[in-house]
């Protein structure tokens, strides 16, 4: 396994540039004028989908509005006020009902959700019809209030005929709608109100009618999703029609470009159920063909989306890796590759506290080679590549992932006062500010421009989280910056300051070890575990001397 792990991440882009359901580039600016309290773009964007008939971009604006709605409201309680019949904004309110009722149920099983959270995700529920009406009547030619309504029988457990009636209003005015027939095979789900024979009939009528490159005529991959591979309950596939399944999936992902848009969900489906048959090689082209355009669903199923699915795709390499016989080698990808799988490395500084001695000293039994510089009460950290022995990684850093600082500091400061952040440049288009302590990352707050914004609860969280590890600075400052959708790279700078941190180094973000020049750097190089351990036992307080270079 450690001797192919590597090879496994041919032309999969890196953990930093996966995304969880992206916004379409047309709606980024609404999105971020709606977070920065303003609706207008919002309403000028639905107003060109509802006259167009992009009923795809509408659904996804009008979902991705709400939930910033159920954050805060007030920028569309003001459109409201200002035009109370105005289609775009009722359905934008109609979807936001339905979001608040879910966040009070939480996505719990039944068994696990409370009474109180049940009275009162049923009471949201009972307030969000009317809505979901005047939405409906509002936009009479519009599939997307449709949805919305059947989100609602699932939830308020409507009977049969009612299911049957919005489905029917919501396939004649869109019958190719993707969202709409998510909404049936939930319902249709033995979760839910249906079984699995119902399910999976559906899903292959819906197939058979959908139009050549449609989404739609994967469908089935999707249901797979509701099912474990192990189950024989009546209606579940057999393992013959789910491998019949699985390759019509295949042979539609094939026949679109990487990081296609409209087959992101349709591959994210699939690699969750070629992962279930433990068909590694074949997942991992899925994965490649995925690019880094994650979908909350079916991840969402495990963890939280963007954590289960790098862990997931971590898994599948190494399983495909430990697969290989002795004298075999890693398939090659049977994919184009996406450009993303391309992306410019990151390029990371860490802030440990303590002296670079210290650092050095608790870094010995990691496997990592980095740059250290003094800052005050601080260690600046960079990866020292340059100073590896070619083809000498070690089998330490290949199995630990040890290919980021955050990972690092996951490995080697688990003592409560060796809480690192770490600064990362991803691009030009996104800066990254973490806290790792005790031996995990506590929070990764990632600026990327107005698409992604976090909720004032997950700032807020993140916010105090940041002022405990630096242990100076107003944590709702903090909160503002991390919920600024103005220049990331700006942003960085800002709440490092407003932390009390040091600057970062000249050069950061534009060229690789940048601490290589700093005064007082060192080179802590990666030992033998032995050897680490030998170091670490040693009375020496310093087992990295300074080096003596000219200028420091």
């Amino acid at each position: 396994m450690v001797r192919n792990l590597e090879a496994t991440g041919i032309g999969l882009v890196p953990d930093h540039a996966v995304e969880v359901d992206a916004p379409d580039a047309r709606a980024v600016e609404a999105l971020g004028a709606a977070r920065r309290g303003a609706h207008a773009p919002a309403a000028a964007l639905l107003a060109a989908t509802r006259a167009e008939g992009d009923w795809t971009l509408r659904h996804e604006a009008v979902t991705a509005l709400a939930e910033i709605a159920v954050d805060d409201a007030a920028w569309l309680n003001t459109w409201l006020d200002a035009s109370p019949e105005d289609p775009d904004a009722l359905v934008v309110e109609a979807f936001r009902r339905i979001e608040e009722a879910w966040a009070v149920r939480t996505a719990a099983r039944a068994k696990d959700v409370s009474e109180e959270r049940f009275r009162a995700f049923h009471a949201l529920l009972d307030d969000a019809l009317p809505v979901i009406e005047a939405a409906v009547a509002a936009s009479p030619g519009d599939p997307v209030p449709w949805s919305a309504a059947l989100a609602h029988c699932i939830g308020a457990q409507a009977p049969r005929e009612v299911f049957d009636g919005c489905l029917n209003q919501a396939v004649s005015r869109g019958p190719h709608h993707l969202p709409t027939h998510l909404n049936a095979l939930q319902y249709l789900a033995a979760k839910w109100h249906g079984s699995h024979e119902e399910m999976f009939g559906y899903a292959a009528r819906v197939a058979a009618g959908a139009p050549e490159g449609s989404p739609l005529r994967a469908l089935e991959v999707v249901a797979l999703a509701e099912v474990t591979p192990q189950e024989k309950k009546g209606g579940a596939p057999t393992p013959g029609q789910a491998d019949a399944i699985i390759a019509t999936a295949q042979a539609y992902s094939a026949s679109r470009p990487p990081e296609d848009h409209a087959a992101r969900l349709i591959r994210n489906h699939l690699v969750w159920a070629l992962n279930g048959r433990e068909r590694w090689a074949e997942s991992l082209d899925v994965y490649r063909s995925i690019g880094r355009y994650a979908t909350a669903s079916p991840w969402r199923y495990m963890d939280e989306p963007l954590k289960a699915f790098r862990d997931i795709r971590d898994g599948a390499r190494a399983e495909l890796a430990a697969s290989v016989p002795r004298n075999g080698t890693v398939p090659a990808p049977a994919v184009p590759l996406p450009a993303s799988a391309r992306v410019e490395a990151a390029h990371e500084i860490a802030y440990v506290p303590g002296p670079p001695q210290h650092v050095s000293q608790e870094l010995l039994l990691c496997g990592a080679t980095v740059w250290l510089a003094p800052a005050g009460r601080w260690t600046l950290m960079e990866s020292a590549p340059s100073q590896e022995t070619p083809g000498k990684r070690g089998r330490r850093a290949t199995v630990l992932r040890l290919d980021g600082l955050a990972a690092v500091a996951e490995s080697a400061f688990d003592s409560p006062g060796l809480t690192t952040l770490v600064a990362r440049c991803e691009g030009s288009d996104a800066r990254v500010l973490s806290v790792v302590a005790k031996g995990r990352t506590a929070a990764r707050h990632r600026w990327a421009g107005a698409g992604a914004t976090p909720s004032q609860e997950t700032a807020h969280q993140h916010a105090e989280l940041l002022v405990a590890a630096a242990g100076r600075g107003d944590a709702r400052d903090i909160a503002r910056l991390l919920r600024d959708p103005g220049a990331p790279s700006e942003l960085l700078i800002r709440t490092l300051t407003a932390l009390g941190l040091p600057p970062l180094p000249a050069g950061f973000g534009e060229r690789a070890e940048v601490l290589a020049g700093a005064r007082g750097a060192t080179v802590h190089r990666a030992r033998s575990l032995w050897q680490g351990m030998k170091d670490f036992m040693s009375e020496e307080n310093d087992p990295n001397p300074p080096l003596q270079l000219d200028g420091r």
